[in-house]
């Protein structure tokens, strides 16, 4: 029996998601964003935005939990892609705490993500990833996708590099 699976959200996984959020950026973004930026998310405030998004309904999402504790270890959001690219889907997020990392749980989440774009006629989609995030990069690419574009934007007050990562079919 597999020690992990994966659902679709629902509106009492907040505090949850908020947590694995909160513990997967504090984890995987330490030495890519300054710690200042990362000490001071505030997981009550994670979970109550997390209610609000767990509320649009346009926006497919997903859970990754320990089958046994029942415990959120991950999740994911997808829906229509909300720049201004020639890509129907985007990718919003995919994030795990780190023990439940390599168990192929994003790749899971992943493949539900395509399934539910194709169900949609949404046959291309993007991702944004922070140029400096090199095993998520590592992730997409082994998921088949290329790099497409690159941007400048900001998280938490701190300059970054967006890099898009597309799949044109799939």
């Amino acid at each position: 029996m597999s020690r992990f699976a994966v659902r679709e959200a629902v509106e009492s996984d907040a505090e949850g998601i908020a947590r694995a959020h909160t513990d997967s950026w504090q984890t995987s973004y330490r030495g890519i964003l300054p710690d200042t930026v990362l000490d001071r998310i505030d997981v009550g405030q994670r979970a109550e935005t997390r209610r609000r998004i767990l509320r649009d309904k346009s926006i497919y999402q997903l859970v990754a939990y320990d089958v046994t504790h029942g415990d959120v270890v991950g999740f994911c959001d997808a829906g229509a892609s909300r720049r201004h690219v020639p890509y129907a889907g985007e990718v919003y997020a995919i994030y795990m705490v780190q023990h439940a990392k390599r168990h192929g749980l994003g790749q899971a989440m992943f493949e539900h993500v395509q399934r539910w774009f194709t169900a949609r006629e949404m046959t291309s989609m993007i991702v944004w990833v922070l140029e400096n995030n090199h095993h998520a990069r590592g992730f997409y690419e082994a998921m088949g996708g290329r790099v497409s574009t690159s941007l400048q934007s900001r998280v938490g007050g701190y300059p970054v590099t967006e890099v898009a990562y597309a799949w044109d079919r799939f």
